[in-house]
């Protein structure tokens, strides 16, 4: 049977995740179904040496296509529980004139540390993403690396692979 404790968790893992899709609506007023992308990754987060999976929605804000906001949905699996960031990145498509562009960008991030020690609370912290990357611009299912820095209390390096339909 579920404690509420892990009630707690669900109920604000997924309002955060309702909040970062809705950001996402909200700062792409003119968005057509056809210009929003959905994409998976996984990788590894340095610091903490543990893996990570999770998912994105990549919109364009410009009519060039240079610019995109990126919210995203991480959660790093460590020994004594998991680590979740939320973030809202926007980067930069420098263009390539190719079937693959390179980006740079950054964003606000959430990050929420559950832990499985009793006595040990979980903790919560604000912080930024500071990333780059390159990816494939054309195809239905396109694979993209990216790595970025997460600045915050407890700054981490994470690399990741991923790809997008």
């Amino acid at each position: 049977m579920p404690t509420q404790t892990m009630k707690s968790r669900f109920l604000f893992h997924a309002l955060s995740i309702l909040g970062i899709l809705l950001l996402a609506l909200i700062c792409a007023p003119a968005v057509k179904a056809a210009d929003v992308d959905f994409g998976v990754r996984g990788g590894v987060d340095a610091d903490e040496e543990q893996p990570f999976v999770g998912g994105e929605v990549l919109f364009s804000m410009d009519s060039n296509q240079q610019w995109f906001g990126n919210p995203n949905v991480e959660h790093v699996f460590l020994d004594n529980g998991g680590l979740t960031m939320y973030s809202m990145d926007f980067h930069y498509d420098f263009p390539q004139g190719q079937s693959y562009t390179w980006w740079a960008g950054a964003g606000p991030t959430l990050l929420h540390q559950d832990t499985d020690i009793p006595n040990d609370s979980d903790s919560t912290d604000a912080g930024v993403n500071l990333l780059v990357g390159v990816g494939a611009t054309q195809g239905k299912v396109r694979p993209y690396g990216q790595f970025k820095v997460v600045v915050a209390d407890d700054t981490s390096a994470i690399a990741g692979l991923g790809i997008r339909f």
